[in-house]
């Protein structure tokens, strides 16, 4: 555990300044974008649905590897061209009892442990969704960009797993299939110093 993080700290050096700590503050243009696949009529438009989700303001602290985000549920959006009707259709239908049920739980949460670098490593942990705690694990990857570390990852699966039933209506002319994809686009800043 100490050599892992004496690399660290002379990674995060030669990265964002001569801090010793593994501490970073969340950016507020951080995303999780979480990615569909469409079946019956919409497969048929060419329509896989996208949404994108920002975390609340976290400070990570990687010294001690363990990493704890919120998402509210009402801040999760559809992306792409969409008519008014249909966007609130599916935030309608998103937020309710069958799917989120975002009255009951208005937030989803990571609760996972990150070991390796600043460069790169694994999150593995739990994604609570409704309440209910889902193993997932990822390898994450980090670039610089000026003095912002742009961490990304992904993590696919179904959405069973997840403890939610895929979305059908009409009869299943439109519906989601049992798949997802999450994919992580955190940007860090290292904090000011103490």
């Amino acid at each position: 555990m100490e050599k892992r993080t004496e690399q660290g700290a002379g990674d995060i050096r030669g990265v964002v300044g001569s801090s010793p700590r593994m501490r970073f503050e969340l950016g507020p243009d951080s995303r999780v974008f979480v990615d569909l696949r469409a079946t019956g009529l919409l497969r048929a438009v060419g329509h896989d649905p996208a949404l994108s989700a920002r975390p609340e303001p976290a400070t990570i602290d990687l010294d001690d590897g363990q990493v704890a985000l919120r998402f509210p549920v009402a801040d999760i959006e559809p992306l792409g061209d969409m008519s008014e009707p249909d966007r609130r259709k599916l935030l309608a239908n998103l937020r309710g009892a069958d799917v989120l049920y975002a009255a009951r739980f208005p937030t989803v949460e990571v609760r996972a442990r990150y070991e390796g670098t600043v460069e790169s490593g694994e999150l593995r942990g739990q994604l609570v969704v409704r309440g209910q705690p889902r193993e997932v694990a990822m390898s994450l990857r980090t670039t610089r960009q000026w003095d912002i570390l742009v961490a990304v990852g992904a993590w696919e699966g179904t959405l069973s797993e997840l403890g939610v039933k895929p979305f059908k209506a009409l009869f299943g002319a439109l519906q989601l299939k049992d798949w997802i994809r999450l994919r992580i686009e955190a940007r860090l800043r290292a904090p000011a110093t103490e």
